[in-house]
């Protein structure tokens, strides 16, 4: 092979190698810890219609663990919505709204007594109504 035919064979392989790196993803929003910065939780149905809004954020007493809880990995790996097959019938509706540090929000909506719902859902919306003020 002469001179110029490995030139443009390496010059081929360096034009390659940086279209990759261009193309390639960013690393995922995931890799690097989100701040949860406050959460609303709207609750709303049940046997008496009602509607109540909760909302911690980092000055509520006791609102911290539950802004971590927010922020793992697992609450932000959860769907828009776990939503029953059968929605009838005076259960609670539960949307839960989640801003992060960035402005970043994720939105989770659910229905008292759907199954399949992960723990950590749960385990927010519980401690969310636990602590949080109703403005």
């Amino acid at each position: 092979m002469d001179r110029r035919a490995i030139t443009r064979k390496r010059f081929a392989t360096l034009v390659a190698a940086c279209a990759v790196a261009t193309l390639a993803p960013a690393a995922p929003a995931s890799a690097a810890p989100a701040v949860a910065t406050s959460i609303t939780l709207d609750r709303s149905g049940g046997f008496a219609g009602q509607h109540q809004t909760f909302l911690v954020n980092r000055s509520t007493p006791d609102g911290r663990p539950v802004l971590r809880l927010a922020g793992r990995g697992d609450f932000l790996r959860l769907r828009a919505s776990y939503l029953p097959k059968n929605p009838c019938c005076d259960r609670f509706e539960y949307r839960l709204t989640v801003t992060y540090r960035g402005g970043f929000r994720k939105t989770v909506s659910t229905v008292q007594g759907t199954s399949g719902v992960p723990e950590i859902l749960w385990t927010v919306i519980g401690d969310v109504e636990r602590v949080g003020a109703q403005p």
